[in-house]
This record gives structure tokens, sequence and C-alpha cells, in this order.
């Protein structure tokens, strides 16, 4: 058994990879903005803006999975918005550093997320591997930045794996939630010119793939986190009605709708490329969900 400390824990992510290695004994801790001493699992205080962190959070643990950060999807991309972005990610990272040096802490392993957006928000028919540079765009930017704080970790001889988590799919929660009531009752449609890849990952796979990478002692690096199976939007909103016995009548959501609802984020939904998860696969780690139809049958059963 180890001791366990997760930030975001309350998260769509954090709470299944919580559940699960409670369930294999494990015991976990929280860094929330909110504290909590009395529940399951102990949730300790910390808030980036203000620099502070609860240093008792950090007794006797051996393994960090850091997963918070603001919402990228649905939410403005106002200039503010943007910086609270980066800064929910990059800040809160140089927090759990501090900790780790003046504690002298020996931590065992370390488990980043990142996101697929550091290939950004573009349209390519490219197969993007995690040997190539960021985008320049606001996604690609962030990421790259994200990424680069756990550098220092790093550098600390700590055994580090950055998980660049595609779009999750998931029985309760995440993106597929909002987009289920349109398809059951037979309303749902592509976006935009729907060509653009839709780099799918079913939750359980991103929760599999965090605690393996925790687990497997060999493990470091960099890896996308994301489906075997490359498909476009408008294949996947097809694989989605199907699941509800429908087909697509309506036409694609134009791309104007998407930048009037959404502003610059809307770019997330109108692009896509294709992404490669062979690495994580090298290291050893086995899907439990190969292609897009068999994901969406298990978080359509519900």
């Amino acid at each position: 058994m180890a001791k366990i400390l997760i930030t975001g824990g309350s998260g769509l992510v954090g709470k299944q990879v919580t559940e699960k290695l409670i369930k294999n004994n494990h015991q976990v801790v929280w860094l929330s903005r909110n504290e909590n001493l009395s529940g399951e699992v102990k949730t300790y205080k910390w808030d980036y803006k203000t620099n502070y962190v609860d240093l008792k959070a950090f007794e006797g643990v051996e393994h960090i999975i850091h997963l918070a950060g603001a919402p990228i999807a649905g939410a403005r991309w106002t200039e503010p918005y943007k910086q609270e972005i980066i800064d929910s990610r990059v800040k809160t990272t140089e927090l759990l550093l501090k900790a780790i040096t003046e504690l002298n802490l020996n931590i065992k392993s370390f488990v980043g997320a990142s996101a697929i957006g550091f290939y950004g928000g573009i349209l390519s028919d490219k197969i993007f591997t995690e040997n190539d540079k960021s985008a320049e765009d606001f996604l690609g930017h962030s990421c790259n930045l994200w990424e680069k704080s756990y550098e220092p970790i790093i550098a600390k001889g700590i055994r580090t794996s950055v998980i660049r988590i595609g779009v999750i799919l998931a029985k309760d929660g995440g993106a597929l939630n909002k987009m289920k009531p349109l398809f059951k009752i037979g309303f749902g449609s592509a976006i935009a010119s729907g060509k653009q890849y839709f780099p799918w990952v079913h939750l359980n796979d991103v929760v599999d793939s965090i605690i393996f990478m925790l687990e497997n002692e060999s493990g470091s690096g960099t890896f996308n986190c994301v489906g075997s199976e490359f498909i476009t939007n408008k294949e996947f909103s097809e694989k989605l009605a199907a699941c509800y016995g429908k087909k697509i009548l309506l036409p694609n959501v134009p791309k104007f709708v998407l930048n009037l609802a959404m502003g610059p984020g809307a770019v997330m939904l109108y692009n896509g490329v294709k992404i490669s998860n062979v690495k994580l696969k090298q290291s050893g780690y086995v899907f439990n969900f190969e292609n897009a139809a068999e994901a969406l049958r298990d978080c359509c059963t519900n």
C-alpha cells in the first residue's frame, strides 16, 4: 500500500483514479481549494493565487498525480481566463515543487496531466507523435508551458510521466454527456465540415494509463493517451447516433454558430488531427477500448 497525493481529485478523471486506487488498498489524499479533513479522502487546502499549500498534505506521500487546472472547454476564452488556464496548471506545479523541495521528499513517481491541445487546433492528415513540437496557437502554447512546468521535477530525479489526454468519453460527465440528449432524440449532427479528426479516449483508459505509469517502475516520459482508431467528427457523430438506433438527418452545425457561442475556444470543435498512441502501447499499456464504436456503446448504456 502506498500513499498518493492527487490534485484535481474532484474532477472527472480524479474521482475515478481515486476510487480505483482506494479499491487497490492505496491511501489517497487530495489538494483542493476547500479543506475537508473528515471525509473518506482527506482534502488539504492550497491556493496558487496566494502561493499557499498545506504541507501536512505531503506527510508520508510517495507518489503524486497532478490533474489540477481550470477547464479549457465550456468557458469563453477571454484574456483573463486564458491566463487562468495557464496559471492554474503552471503555478500549481510550482507549488508542488516548492513543497517537495522544502520537505526534501522522496517521491517515487510523479504523473502529470497534459492534453492533445499540445498539437494545436488545426486541420491536418498528418499523424502526430510525441516527437512533434507544440503548436504556436493558444492551445499549443498553454500545453507547452504546462509541460515545461514539470521539467524541474524531472531535474530532481523523480520518475515523471506526462499524459497528453484526448477528448474523454465517459458514461457520466465530460463532453459526451452534453451530446447525448440531442443524439438520443435524433437531433444530433456533425460539426463544421465534419472532416476534422476526433481524438477520443475512454475514461477507463485515461484512469488505467495514469495508474499504470504510477506503478510501472521503468515508465517515464511523455505519452499520448488517445484511442487507436482515427475517426472524423462526422464518423464519430454517426457512431454515436447509431448507439440510439438513429441516423444523422440534420445538417452540420455551422462554424460561425460555434464561434458565436464559444468564441475562440470553438477551434477545439471544428479542428482536429490524427494522434498516435503507439508509444503508450510500446510501454506495455493495453487499452480497454480500441475502437470508438465499442467505447461509445459502453458509455451510452446507462
